[in-house]
């Protein structure tokens, strides 16, 4: 036995002491640092990268690249392991120097904005003589970089290491063999994703792909345009989630798809797949998601769909099936999210839905009615409520009240008449999306106060003033109701905090008074729709302060005096509508370089069109018609129309003046449209307009235009409409009118045409009345022939000619007004439907991507 003293004891304890100090002060001192050649390999990648937000200025020499954003070091060896850049708003090119690091295994540079790929030297070489691997990488993500074009995929073959992979949304146009290259370099990939690279070609005569390993496959969103092919029943016993939605496939689901007995994901939305949905489906007893929505199934439901236990999601609709649901759905006890739309229809009773004690989302777009108990208390518990287009009404169902968690809540086009007014606004402000748009609700909204982030009661009854809002509230469409009063009340109205509004929709209604001037308290508005009621005076300068608006339209009101404010600093405005109003003085000047949309049409604006408007980049829809401008038109302002510039893709709503009749125009953020037509602009066409080659529309009649037509005119290949009537214009048609395929619509009358309208062209397709008015013109769809007298100058023709084309005229008049004047008498109902049509894109915008993380959600549950 070892025996210390006190003393020995204490000087032990000392050295152990020093020890066990030394090895710290040691280990602090050797901390390892990142490995010189992964330090270079990431500064080669940052050389191409275009970093406008900084992202990546912790990037530098002086720094330990473990340190630096996105990059992970393994703890014990200091290699880099892992490098992830997801969304970091960087772009230029990738370089793929990156595969390089010995170590590396996870690389996420998805959804930036990168457009080029650039290959090391020792990558490109293997190309040629293949190596068993040049990289340790078990995922790479580069998804979500929209502009980057891949045309081959050649260089994956050296990551044989791979697991999974994922490309979608860059372009694979030009990869015919993607299929053939995918399996032979990566048998062993456990998750391929492809979705919306613009393939297509499926292969779907190939028998087998080598895919052992694979468990989920996601090509949804490309440009097949076959039936399922037949390797996809070949593929790995190991595979769980397929994705081929929106696809245009064809064709009936074969049986095939019971090989698959591991399943439990299968998404085909959005597809041409025909025939009955098979009964068989309900043998997949592992299926947990069936997506089968928006394909053209006929026939009934089939009842075995109830056997699914599994089933976490099901989505059915087609605009071919018939008959009513079948009742066995209500024993899917497992069911969160239940889609059915489409032509179904028949009564649905409390068994439909008896055993969903875990439903979330409830979706039946379709013509179902109810016979439920108004004393019903569902088994369930619901985040998402869409019951679009069903007979729900006339009054609104008392079991919704009974559901606490409630999120979304879309009653829409379901003939609701009447509600509890009390009971429902309380109930409802706690919900975050609601829409009630196109029933007939009648209900006063004056002592009401909203409190949902999106709110959607267009096209209703609702009655009294403006609703009070909440700060919580973002999207408010009131549109297409019977409001009346001021609106001062609602927008000068103090709020307890900043508000959130961004979107806000009163058109169509009756409100009075002026447009006050607090827009200060509303900063946040990106779209200001006021359209089409009874409001007077002039535009508030506190106007000018929203600085992040996108499109103002005031249209179709009463409002006057000389609108000189200046916007030229919204640097987001893209669309101002200020159209038949009472509007003097000269054409705005001071608008922002983002414009594109300007729409003046219907005031009494006077003096000349300002050279300004040559400084609006952006500008690709103008209409001025309808006022008292004169002068000349600055030949600059068609320099701006030439589409050179790339603009912003934005959903327009405004009245096309197109083809000689009004139309409500939805959207394009592509649409060219020149209107000055009813002014009094004179002297000649400037040549610069022929040279408008994306130009759809072009009207300039009604005004005092002299000289001829450019042969330049056969330039504008993209014309659909060309009304030069009622002016001055003489000389020939061009030939070069040929040249114009597109060109539907022709108005040339009323001038001083001469000689014979061109032959063999297009020109003889219009009918008689797009020349009438021009005495000296000759040759078809005229009925006066051309001789070598009459070609040139001739005398005036006698009354048998002037009866003919007013005969023409008036019979045209006549036969315009038997089509379209129904139309033009119930231009308010037109427009309402339009008009709500793009509201409800709006809102779809909003409900599909509450509906996608939902059932991402799901999906990720369910692995």
């Amino acid at each position: 036995m070892v025996c210390f003293t006190i003393s020995q004891f204490f000087v032990l304890l000392l050295l152990l002491f020093a020890m066990t100090l030394h090895k710290g002060i040691c280990g602090a001192n050797t901390k390892l640092s990142c490995n010189g050649k992964d330090r270079s390999a990431l500064l080669l990648f940052k050389h191409g990268v275009k970093d406008g937000l900084h992202k990546l200025s912790s990037w530098s020499n002086g720094e330990d690249c473990c340190a630096w954003k996105g990059v992970q070091c393994d703890n014990m060896t200091g290699r880099v392991t892992r490098l992830d850049l997801n969304q970091q708003y960087l772009e230029g090119e990738i370089n793929l120097s990156l595969l390089q690091i010995e170590f590396l295994t996870y690389l996420d540079l998805s959804l930036n904005g990168f457009t080029g790929l650039t290959l090391p030297p020792i990558l490109n070489q293997s190309l040629v003589t293949p190596s068993n691997n040049l990289s340790n990488l078990v995922y790479l993500d580069l998804s979500f970089n929209e502009d980057l074009h891949l045309d081959n995929l050649q260089w994956l073959s050296q990551l044989s290491s791979l697991k999974c992979l994922n490309l979608s949304e860059i372009n694979l146009e030009n990869e015919t063999n993607w299929l053939q290259t995918m399996a032979m370099m990566h048998p062993s990939l456990l998750e391929l994703r492809l979705a919306s690279c613009h393939l297509v070609d499926m292969s779907p005569l190939v028998k087998f792909v080598n895919f052992t390993s694979l468990v989920t496959l996601d090509l949804s969103g490309n440009y097949f345009d076959s039936e399922l092919p037949y390797w996809l029943f070949n593929i790995s016993s190991d595979i769980s989630h397929i994705d081929l939605s929106f696809n245009n496939l064809q064709g009936q689901v074969p049986k095939s798809l019971l090989n698959l007995r591991n399943l439990k994901s299968l998404r085909l939305v959005n597809n041409e797949l025909i025939g009955p949905i098979p009964a068989w489906l309900g043998e997949h007893e592992h299926l947990q998601t069936l997506a089968l929505s928006e394909n053209l199934f006929n026939g009934s439901f089939p009842s075995s769909l109830g056997n699914l236990s599994s089933l976490i999601e099901l989505a059915v609709s087609s605009n071919f099936l018939s008959g009513n649901v079948t009742s066995t759905i209500g024993q899917l006890f497992n069911l969160r999210a239940l889609f059915i739309g489409g032509s179904l229809s028949g009564v649905l009773s409390v068994k439909h839905f008896s055993k969903l004690f875990n439903l979330e989302s409830l979706v039946l777009n379709s013509a179902f009615s109810f016979d439920i108990d108004p004393q019903w208390i569902p088994p369930f518990q619901l985040h998402e409520i869409s019951l679009r287009n069903t007979n729900l009404g006339p009054t609104f169902p008392q079991w919704i009240y009974t559901q606490r968690t409630l999120e979304v809540l879309d009653t829409s086009y379901s003939g609701l008449s009447s509600i509890d007014a009390d009971k429902f606004w309380s109930f409802v402000a706690k919900i975050r999306v609601i829409n009630l748009s196109f029933n007939a609700i009648r209900a006063d909204l004056s002592n009401v106060t909203l409190n949902s982030e999106n709110v959607i009661l267009a096209c209703n009854n609702f009655t009294g003033s403006l609703p009070r809002i909440s700060t919580n509230v973002f999207f408010l469409n009131l549109a297409n109701n019977s409001l009346s009063g001021p609106i001062s009340p609602f927008l000068c109205h103090k709020l307890s905090r900043e508000n959130t509004l961004g979107y806000l929709d009163v058109s169509y209604n009756f409100f009075t008074g002026v447009i006050p001037n607090c827009w200060e308290n509303w900063r946040g508005l990106t779209f200001l729709y006021i359209d089409n009621n009874k409001l007077g005076g002039e535009i508030p300068p506190s106007i000018g302060l929203l600085d992040e608006i996108v499109e103002m339209d005031f249209h179709k009101n009463n409002l006057s005096g000389k609108f000189s404010l200046d916007l030229s600093n919204l640097k987001s405005l893209v669309f101002i509508n200020l159209g038949e109003n009472n509007f003097s003085g000269v054409v705005p000047k001071k608008m922002p370089e983002s414009m594109q949309v300007m729409i003046l049409r219907s005031n009494k604006f006077s003096g000349n069109i300002p050279t300004q408007l040559c400084s609006l980049p952006s500008l690709i829809h103008l209409d001025l018609s309808q006022n008292k401008i004169s002068g000349s038109i600055p030949p600059c302002v068609f320099t701006l129309m030439d589409g050179a510039r790339k603009v912003r893709h934005f959903r327009f709503s405004f009245d096309l003046f197109w083809k000689g009749r009004e139309l409500e125009y939805q959207d394009t953020g592509l649409l060219r449209n020149l209107d000055l037509s009813t002014n009094n602009l004179s002297g000649e066409i400037p040549v610069e307009i022929f040279g408008l080659t994306q130009l759809q529309f072009l009207n300039l009649s009604r005004n005092h235009f002299m000289g001829k037509i450019s042969r330049k005119i056969g330039g504008m290949k993209n014309l659909e409409s060309l009304d030069l009537s009622n002016n001055h214009l003489s000389g020939e048609i061009p030939e070069t009118f040929s040249n114009l395929f597109f060109l539907s619509f022709l108005n040339l009358s009323y001038n001083d045409f001469t000689g014979q309208i061109p032959l063999g062209t297009q020109l003889q397709s219009f009918d008689a009345w797009s020349y009438v008015g021009n005495p000296k013109l000759c040759g078809l769809p005229l009925p006066k022939n051309c001789s070598k007298q009459n070609i040139h100058d001739k005398p005036k023709q006698g009354g048998a000619n002037e009866s003919l084309f007013l005969g023409m005229g008036v019979g045209f008049v006549v036969g315009l007004w038997g089509v379209w004047g129904s139309l033009f008498l119930n231009k308010a109902w037109r427009h309402k439907y339009y008009r709500i049509v793009g509201h409800v894109e709006d809102w779809l915008y909003v409900f599909i991507a509450l509906k996608f993380k939902k059932f991402a959600e799901l999906r990720a549950s369910s692995r």
